[in-house]
């Protein structure tokens, strides 16, 4: 026999990929995060640097891409005004769907719970309380014949002919 030495563990739950090039997604985001912020600042810094070096040879650049930046930040506002109007829509929606099916739902429920408790009352009242009201008799009268009989066996003599005082 051979022994086989398998050094191979299985992998640890923590150092799980989603990617097949071993960087996970959230590390992939944060990567692409930071890049862009670098990037933006490196664009702040060049463009001060050209502003404050020579203003006059690159201020018709200077001046396109702030126009750029201003279309930019103008189409970005429409995107928010768009998407605020699309979420009020969305919750007018959803509140008529509140007002027009969830409602009459509850209201269903509301009743089918009325008419549980209605059935549970008349159950009780017509069934449960009679049968506890005839199992009360029966153990009143059963208690009631128990004691006749120990009454009668103290009272009626024994084979002696004497008065039997000695059984409870």
């Amino acid at each position: 026999m051979t022994e086989t030495n398998d050094n191979s563990s299985p992998p640890e739950p923590n150092s799980r990929d989603d990617s097949p090039s071993g960087m996970s997604i959230s590390r992939m985001v944060k990567l692409l995060t930071v890049g862009v912020i670098a990037m933006i600042l490196g664009l702040l810094v060049f463009a001060l640097v050209i502003s404050l070096t020579a203003a006059e040879t690159w201020q018709p650049v200077i001046q396109i891409f702030r126009d750029i930046s201003v279309l930019v930040l103008v189409l970005e506002l429409m995107l928010f005004v768009l998407a605020a109007a699309i979420l009020l829509l969305q919750i007018a929606g959803f509140m008529i769907m509140l007002k027009t099916e969830i409602k009459p739902i509850l209201d269903n429920a509301r009743e089918t719970t009325q008419a549980a408790k209605a059935t549970a009352q008349f159950v009780s009242r017509n069934t449960a309380d009679p049968l506890l009201q005839i199992k009360s008799f029966l153990s009143g009268l059963r208690a009631f014949i128990r004691e006749i009989i120990r009454i009668r066996a103290l009272i009626s003599p024994n084979q002696t002919g004497q008065v039997n005082e000695d059984e409870p």
